[in-house]
């Protein structure tokens, strides 16, 4: 190994002689040859042979060009020159290069081809495309124009249909009560009058039995309404138009008015349950401050009779007005508290204003 290192740096340093000019290639090739010649192992010197160009052609790749022409000075004149031809040798890494530049334009061209000839494929296939569909365009054309008559005639149809069949019912079906009475025959608007008058008065009788039957305090509270109710609902609300019969403008009203007065009966019923208390809290409260006021007149005309007179009542008014409010204890509860706080206070000032009018007739 240490024979072979030898030799590349002699060689290495023979070849920069010969880059420098300082050697000629003819003195390069025989101490080349005298390095390689010189004594070694058989395999070391094979080794040495393969592994030569190799070595060479790493050293040179670096290279741009070899020196084809010694300097000047170097030159000796043509008698002077030995009789020999010079060769001038190609660099070892530029062969490889050549190729390879030789190769890539090889493949270069390979790849333009392939894509022309793509190219012209696609549009073939593009222009036989269209070629084949062109004929049939007028065709969907024509289809698509005939199908849009036949969509806008149907349309046209149905709108008009929709149109006659809406007409024919804001004529005859359609009227406030619901019961078609336009379409009616004038022996199904005979028996529908009847029914319908009968429906009427009970609807008036439940209505003057609701009436009769509420608390007497709460229709006081709502007297003046109720008479105003009775003049002009059933105008207001059942004056009906539209009809071509006056047998069915006659069950319409009829229709309507008992409608009415039903719902008048519940109105007053939820009415009265929504309100009757706070309207007895209200009268009670009422009641009992006349009772007040009335214990206080008493007492002040108590004070006013004479005292022989006051001796001979055989109670003050003190105990006359315990006694009283006993009596008005012990009478009977009413249905709820309100009402028996309303009884009591009344009673004892029913009972005050009576002793008043007996006082006052003591005075002198």
């Amino acid at each position: 190994m240490d024979t072979t290192s030898s030799h590349l740096e002699e060689l290495e340093a023979l070849f920069k002689l010969l880059e420098k000019g300082a050697i000629t290639i003819d003195e390069y090739e025989a101490q080349k040859k005298a390095i390689l010649s010189s004594p070694n192992k058989p395999s070391e010197t094979i080794s040495t042979e393969k592994s030569e160009p190799e070595l060479l052609d790493s050293q040179e790749k670096s290279k741009v060009e070899f020196i084809t022409t010694l300097p000047e000075h170097q030159k000796q004149p043509s008698s002077q020159q030995p009789n020999h031809i010079i060769i001038t040798p190609t660099p070892p890494a530029q062969l490889p290069k050549e190729k390879a530049n030789s190769n890539s334009v090889k493949i270069f061209l390979i790849l333009v081809g392939g894509l022309i000839i793509l190219v012209a494929m696609y549009f073939i296939f593009v222009s036989g495309s269209q070629s084949k569909l062109t004929p049939h365009e007028p065709m969907a054309s024509a289809a698509s124009m005939a199908s849009s008559v036949i969509t806008t005639s149907e349309q046209k149809a149905a709108n008009n249909t929709s149109s006659e069949v809406r007409n024919e019912i804001n004529e005859e079906d359609i009227d406030e009560t619901g019961l078609n009475l336009n379409r009616k025959t004038t022996d199904e608007l005979n028996n529908l009058l009847n029914k319908y008058q009968l429906e009427r008065s009970k609807a008036e009788t439940r209505l003057r039995k609701v009436w009769a039957e509420l608390d007497s305090d709460f229709k006081r509270s709502i007297l003046d309404e109720q008479k105003s109710w009775d003049n002009t609902a059933l105008i207001e609300n059942c004056t009906m138009t539209g009809y071509k019969s006056a047998e069915a403008q006659q069950v319409a009203k009829l229709y309507c008015e008992s409608n009415v007065l039903y719902n008048r009966a519940d109105i007053l019923l939820k009415r009265q349950q929504e309100n009757l208390a706070s309207i007895k809290e209200a009268i009670a409260d009422q009641v009992e401050q006349k009772a007040v006021d009335a214990i206080q007149r008493l007492e002040i005309t108590w004070k006013t009779i004479p005292e022989d007179v006051q001796k001979n009542l055989n109670q003050t008014h003190s105990q006359w007005l315990e006694e009283t409010k006993e009596y008005c204890l012990s009478r009977p509860t009413a249905e709820n508290i309100h009402e028996t706080k309303i009884n009591f206070n009344q009673c004892i000032t029913d009972k005050v204003e009576n002793k008043i009018k007996e006082l006052n007739g003591y005075k002198i």
